[in-house]
């Protein structure tokens, strides 16, 4: 087409390096339509205004006759001519030449042609616009617009002399006819069809999460099964390791329960075997050797520990500070670097198979240690360091001087033990002035045993006690001569018991708020009991064993809350397995838990009402105990110790 040859801007107007071209690809226009501006012109039975002429009617500056001329005619070219040699006039051009335009019969308004002379909103505004020159103004975008127009059809029959071929035709019959409630009755069997599939990706959903709680909870007690093995493993381990190699009062403790066990044991067997009286005798006579032989290797074991707790307490070992992200870190304070030195004399002073060179080398780095204090202690040592110095250059055997080296690696662990010589071991000891009782202002007690003046921590106390009898060694050396008892899981029990009461306390005073004036959570029913009071409640109360199945595995046993509500107290509570410890706390803990008395049997309250009636007239006559029931409780109508305060009642 001839508008194909102008390249416009987006303003519609072309550019001048174009206009030759133009002219030359366009026919000339009618004369009628450059002679005047404003005279309509009609062609082909159509009025339309010129073509430079721009939409509002309004006609550009008039160019001057010679470029009018140059617009109208054609003169012959032996040579194209450039951009330059052709004088236009572009502000009359706005468009391409006339086609032609329609007139409205109705209205008389006539119209241009609808493709070429009808200028659209954005030619307008284009028009009006100033001139850019820039990439957005002179990039042309092509958009291609779509619709659908109509579309005629027709149908061709077989007729004489035409043959229309049916391969290809197929017959349409009516269906049956669908009312309104088959269309409702449809779209109900629909849903439900889809509402069985949701709820069957429901249930799968359901199914699989049901499924990953039971491998959790399996694996969780398959955990905790796992952990209960490994630490009573370990517990037995501890237990053979500590009857093998006893080190502390408690390993001893456990000895000497073993050892009278067994010689029950054997004095039963002994009595029921039907011996004669003379043959009876004889092997009492002889389970009492095998019993005092027994003895004396747990006292040689007892002295070897002895021993080394001594010098365990010559601590050396740097100081262990955990750090931020894990782990711990060693460091070395002067302390400690002074305590390892003496440790390292210490050892090297009972190192028995030395040359005579290397004991006096010894001997003399010793000396000059203590010789850096002037006491009675340090003249003592440096006395004897010198006697063996002189002996063992005189050539002494050396068995001969073992009295004399005892004497020195004694005053020398002594020496090492005093906080004033060693820094590090006023750590380890129970009384930083230990040795000196006249700087200590602690009151001291007399013991009836060992008939000595000692200070009270040197004293078991109970709430049975009414002035302080026998010193704790005095205490064992008869528990050891006649019972034998062994209180540690006793002790293990009542320290169970305190830190679930305290832990009890806490997160009922951390829920509830404390309100009024504080009380000291340590002040119970529990912290005022000792193993000894512990081992009558179990023991003679209710009969070391479970009052539900009867378990007698001391380890195994555990004292609960009877009602939830209290707290526990010997008058309150309960012996049972661990199993059937949470079983119970299950039952009647909580804030909706049920009563004790409706979750058991008749016969059963009232046996455990027995057994709380005992133990409170056992441990009221207590004086700690009398003044704490007088204090927190008080008895109502049926005989029954009821709280004072709200605060004893926790759940």
């Amino acid at each position: 087409m001839q508008n194909d040859a102008i390249h416009a801007h987006s303003d519609g107007k072309p550019r001048e390096e174009d206009a030759g071209k133009t002219l030359e690809l366009l026919p000339p226009l009618p004369a009628q339509a450059v002679e005047s501006k404003s005279e309509e012109v009609v062609v082909e039975g159509t009025v339309a205004r010129p073509a430079f002429e721009n939409a509002e009617g309004a006609s550009p500056t008039a160019a001057p006759p010679n470029q009018g001329a140059a617009l109208n005619q054609q003169q012959p070219l032996s040579r194209p001519l450039g951009p330059d040699e052709i004088a236009t006039d572009l502000s009359q051009w706005y468009r391409k030449r006339y086609l032609g335009g329609f007139r409205n019969k109705k209205t008389g308004v006539e119209y241009f042609h609808a493709f070429s002379q009808t200028p659209t909103a954005q030619e307008i505004k284009d028009a009006k616009a100033a001139p850019k020159f820039h990439r957005d103004t002179q990039t042309k975008y092509l958009r291609n617009r779509l619709a659908q127009s109509k579309r005629d059809e027709a149908t061709q029959m077989e007729k004489p002399g035409l043959h229309i071929s049916s391969e290809d035709d197929y017959f349409i019959a009516p269906r049956p006819y669908f009312s309104a409630e088959d269309h409702h009755r449809m779209i109900v069997q629909k849903v439900t069809v889809i509402q069985c599939f949701v709820r069957k990706c429901l249930a799968i959903q359901l199914a699989k999460q049901l499924r990953i709680e039971r491998d959790l909870r399996i694996k969780a007690m398959a955990a905790k099964e796992q952990r209960r093995k490994r630490l009573a493993e370990k517990k037995r381990k501890k237990e053979i390791e500590s009857r093998l190699h006893p080190k502390s009062t408690k390993d001893f403790d456990i000895l000497y329960n073993g050892l009278e066990n067994w010689r029950l044991q054997e004095t039963e067997k002994i009595n029921n075997a039907n011996y004669s009286e003379p043959a009876r005798l004889a092997a009492l006579a002889d389970l009492m050797d095998q019993e005092a032989v027994l003895i004396q290797k747990i006292d040689k074991l007892r002295s070897v520990a002895s021993e080394e707790n001594r010098e365990r307490r010559i601590m050396a070992s740097p100081k262990r500070w955990p750090v931020y992200k894990g782990g711990v870190v060693l460091v070395d304070t002067p302390n400690t670097i002074r305590a390892r030195e003496l440790r390292d004399l210490f050892h090297a002073l009972n190192v028995a198979i030395l040359s005579v060179d290397e004991r006096l080398q010894i001997l003399l780095h010793v000396k000059y240690t203590v010789k850096e204090f002037d006491c009675n202690l340090t003249r003592e040592i440096v006395e004897l360091i010198d006697r063996e110095g002189d002996l063992v250059s005189r050539g002494r055997d050396p068995k001969s001087l073992e009295g004399l080296r005892k004497r020195i690696s004694n005053l020398f662990l002594h020496f090492i033990e005093t906080p004033e010589f060693n820094p590090e071991a006023a750590l380890y000891q129970k009384f930083p002035e230990a040795g000196q009782s006249w700087k200590r202002d602690q009151a001291v007690y007399y013991c009836r045993g060992c008939t000595k003046y000692l200070p009270s921590t040197d004293f078991y106390l109970s709430t049975t006690m009414k002035h302080l009898g026998r010193c704790k060694s005095c205490t064992i050396r008869e528990n050891l001569a006649t019972k034998r008892q062994d209180d540690g899981a006793y002790a293990e029990m009542l320290h169970s018991v305190r830190a679930a009461e305290a832990a009890r306390r806490a997160a009922a005073a951390a829920k509830e708020g404390e309100d009024g004036v504080a009380e000291d959570p340590h002040y119970n029913a529990m912290n005022l009991m000792q193993e000894a009071d512990m081992r009558h409640l179990v023991e003679s109360i209710w009969g070391r064993q479970s009052c539900i199945g009867g378990g007698r595995n001391l380890e195994d046993l555990v004292l609960v809350r009877w009602d939830a509500a209290y707290e526990l107290t010997p008058w309150n509570c309960l012996l049972l397995t661990r199993a059937e410890a949470d079983r119970h706390e299950a039952g009647v803990g909580g804030e909706h838990g049920v009563d004790p008395e409706e979750l058991y049997t008749d016969d059963f309250v009232r046996s455990i009402r027995g057994r709380h009636l005992a133990g409170r007239r056992y441990f009221s006559q207590l004086p700690a105990m009398e003044k704490y029931i007088a204090r927190k409780y008080v008895e109502d109508a049926s005989g029954k110790l009821v709280p004072i305060s709200r605060k004893l009642k926790i759940r």
